[in-house]
């Protein structure tokens, strides 16, 4: 089985290293690291990474987070090449309050991440993964950051996920404090087709718990929960 794997918001594969050395056996697993361009919106990104995803062959994709929305669009255009899609800690619609779209983004991700943030919002008490994630951040310019967090307050991909007819599920870490549970119940509410999975763990759930995560991104089938 062929795994395609969109990372987050750094749009890099330097945080998914341990979740792809302990892929099954029988995976073969590519990250598709996202172009560094402040120019991106979801919909130039769904044109060109649907181009490399071409050039693999057909395969399971795992849309994470930033990801889940691009995901659905490559998956609602391309259904020749997208089996099954995997979302993991994701949205269709924007998961933050409104006011987050004042925020002065381009000069925010010009600072460092602070390590409590990192802790508190992404990877729960692992430290590591926080000093980790927190130089991962600063390899992607802060413009394309900027721009990323825009299209997440902007988007809205309910009628591509309504139309999918590939097996859809999502990955939810029961301690996300970045999507809220409402994003989930949104999902399930657009299309009931899609089975929910938990993991208790923080928003990174795929580098905190990469086993569980394999388990169910693996399976063939596998018992739905409401969240």
């Amino acid at each position: 089985m062929q795994v395609v794997i969109l990372p987050g918001l750094d749009g890099t594969d330097l945080l998914l290293g341990r979740f792809v050395a302990l892929a099954p056996l029988d995976c073969r697993v590519a990250v598709l690291p996202l172009p560094d361009n402040p120019v991106d919106d979801y919909d130039s990104l769904a044109v060109s990474v649907g181009e490399r995803i071409r050039q693999l062959g057909s395969c399971h994709l795992v849309a994470e987070s930033f990801s889940g929305p691009l995901g659905i669009l490559i998956a609602r255009r391309h259904p020749e090449l997208i089996r099954q899609l995997t979302l993991v800690a994701s949205f269709v619609k924007s998961p933050g309050p409104g006011f987050a779209r004042w925020l002065p983004w381009s000069w925010l991700f010009r600072l460092p991440l602070p390590i409590a943030v990192a802790k508190y919002l992404f990877v729960g008490n692992d430290h590591d993964l926080a000093t980790r994630l927190r130089t991962t951040v600063r390899q992607t310019s802060a413009a394309t950051m900027a721009q990323r967090v825009r299209c997440t307050l902007e988007v809205d991909v309910c009628r591509e996920l309504a139309s999918l007819n590939c097996p859809v599920r999502y990955l939810r870490p029961t301690f996300d404090r970045l999507v809220p549970v409402r994003s989930v119940r949104k999902i399930r509410e657009i299309n009931p087709c899609v089975t929910i999975h938990e993991i208790d763990g923080p928003h990174l759930i795929l580098q905190t718990c990469p086993r569980q995560s394999w388990k169910i991104i693996h399976m063939n089938c596998g018992t739905t929960t409401t969240g």
